[in-house]
């Protein structure tokens, strides 16, 4: 690790059949993540790039992207287990101080860290991108694909009782000893793993900051919109029979954190 006084930062990403999309991210990442990090205030530790069972190329490029570069870490998964899997797999192997939960498809630009950056440094606990809050700009986005968004959030507030506009943006900024915490029990692998983690740390008493991003969106996007959002609203449903208003759910965030494996 190269000595700062920055605290230091892991990308977490996870990665399902993504041989096309994944040579944009490695070149991004090699060309400005660092500097782009730094202005924030971090230091740009590692990308934490989980393979949640691939059965294309994924995981041979995974394999030469982190021989070709330092900051590429390959957590392999056993089989696909979903979204959420992968992220608390990539999670709990993070060295960083922070980790930024971040989708593969850059449609949320890393330069749009500064923002989460500014929210942590404040001293908000968790700090979400939005697509919907004041500030943020939404590109190329079907109309179908809004009103499904905005329904969806609407069942989780009703449902969850949790109050963002937006659980479902894949840009997230936390320490990694919460996110290991709040990810340690996880009830949802899947899509709905945002809402889980929103629920429990609503629970164990943590501040979220919803900020405005940029969202352009990618026509590759592996996402099934109609047969994921079934999916997930019936993972809301278990959550909130599980986790609302329950004591006994929340996570306790003191004592020594979780070591990376």
């Amino acid at each position: 690790m190269i000595a700062t006084e920055l605290p230091t930062l892991s990308i977490v990403i996870p990665a399902f059949n993504e041989e096309r999309r994944l040579p944009r991210l490695i070149e991004a990442l090699a060309t400005s993540a660092e500097l782009t990090i730094a202005d924030s205030g971090f230091h740009f530790l590692e990308a934490v790039i989980v393979d949640d069972g691939s059965t294309d190329s994924t995981p041979e490029m995974l394999r030469e992207a982190s021989a070709e570069h330092a900051f590429v870490r390959l957590v392999m998964g056993e089989r696909n287990r979903g979204k959420g899997a992968a992220i608390a797999l990539g999670v709990r192997a993070a060295s960083g101080d922070y980790s930024l939960l971040k989708d593969i498809d850059l449609s949320t630009p890393l330069s749009d860290f500064r923002h989460l950056a500014e929210a942590v440094h404040a001293g908000t606990d968790i700090a979400i991108g939005s697509r919907v809050v004041a500030g943020s700009i939404v590109k190329s986005a079907p109309a179908y694909r809004k009103l499904l968004g905005q329904g969806f959030n609407l069942v989780v507030r009703m449902l969850t009782g949790l109050a963002f506009g937006d659980t479902q943006c894949g840009f997230k900024l936390l320490t990694t000893a919460t996110a290991r915490r709040l990810l340690s029990v996880q009830i949802s692998p899947g899509w709905a793993y945002d809402v889980e983690l929103l629920m429990r740390a609503q629970l164990a008493g943590l501040e979220v900051a919803e900020v405005p991003v940029t969202y352009v969106h990618d026509p590759n996007s592996r996402m099934r919109v109609a047969s994921a959002s079934v999916r997930m609203l019936l993972d809301v449903v278990t959550l909130a029979a599980r986790l609302r208003g329950s004591e006994h759910a929340a996570i306790r965030l003191d004592g020594p954190a979780d070591q990376p494996d």
